[in-house]
């Protein structure tokens, strides 16, 4: 475990940065700002979330999932106290309600602008605007091994074998692929025609070379090109994706 380790960001990737940071602005009522170089929301929470244009064009997933295209990877989940008015404001502000619906009453799947899906789900978002999140879902081939290694990398706890509760108040859920399609891991840094990562976790530590050997001995992968000289190192997860360790 690397006790000190808090999430730094969480990153997102898009087509245009202002378009997708001025949608989740509106919709979840968060403070605009920019840090690191990119355009960027402060939750209620006090987490910073990015908007990242990559090198190359950005290709949003398609959901559900289908062979050979491109797979959402991560995506967000908000709790709302109303599902219809929520829906209705969130298309106002420029998302599209998903063809295919498999939530019934509980929850109702979006497309951000970017084309990101996230899901309304019903419950006490214990916000004035009756929408309260993020918590995000990261797909991989097992969940039980990808759990298992986030839960040995960071002191976040883990209330049952589905999530882990981190720091910000994120919920943190693996969703294993479990037959419905086949779960194809990202190519970093990125190619085109390949897989995009879509979103990553930055984490900050106070020991950043201890922090490194930390992960790999519990399953982490080294990327192969670094670019963030003496201030961060991207590794892969057990299920490939990216995600960066930042020293504070």
């Amino acid at each position: 475990m690397i006790p000190d380790l808090t999430i730094g960001d969480v990153t997102i990737d898009c087509a245009n940065a202002e378009r997708a940071r001025d949608f989740y602005a509106n919709l979840m009522g968060w403070e605009k700002t920019t840090a690191f170089g990119a355009l960027a929301v402060k939750t209620d929470n006090g987490m910073t979330i990015l908007f990242w244009e990559p090198d190359i064009s950005y290709v949003p997933p398609v959901w559900p999932e289908e062979p050979g295209k491109q797979q959402k990877q991560m995506h967000l989940d908000f709790v709302v106290d109303k599902l219809r008015p929520s829906v209705k404001r969130a298309t106002r502000l420029g998302a599209t309600k998903a063809a295919k619906q498999y939530g019934g009453k509980e929850y109702v799947t979006m497309f951000d602008p970017e084309g990101h899906p996230f899901c309304l789900c019903k419950g006490k978002s214990k916000s004035p605007l009756g929408i309260s999140g993020p918590h995000i879902n990261i797909d991989c081939q097992k969940y039980e091994t990808l759990l298992a290694f986030y839960a040995k990398l960071t002191p976040w706890e883990q209330p049952n074998e589905y999530l882990l509760l981190a720091d910000h108040g994120l919920t943190v859920h693996c969703m294993g692929c479990d037959g419905d399609f086949d779960y194809i891991p990202p190519v970093w840094p990125e190619e085109s025609g390949k897989q995009q990562k879509q979103m990553h976790f930055n984490f900050q530590v106070d020991d950043l070379q201890t922090a490194v050997e930390e992960a790999i001995r519990l399953g982490a992968t080294k990327a192969a090109n670094q670019y963030g000289g003496e201030h961060f190192v991207t590794l892969l997860d057990t299920e490939g994706h990216p995600f960066c360790l930042c020293k504070r």
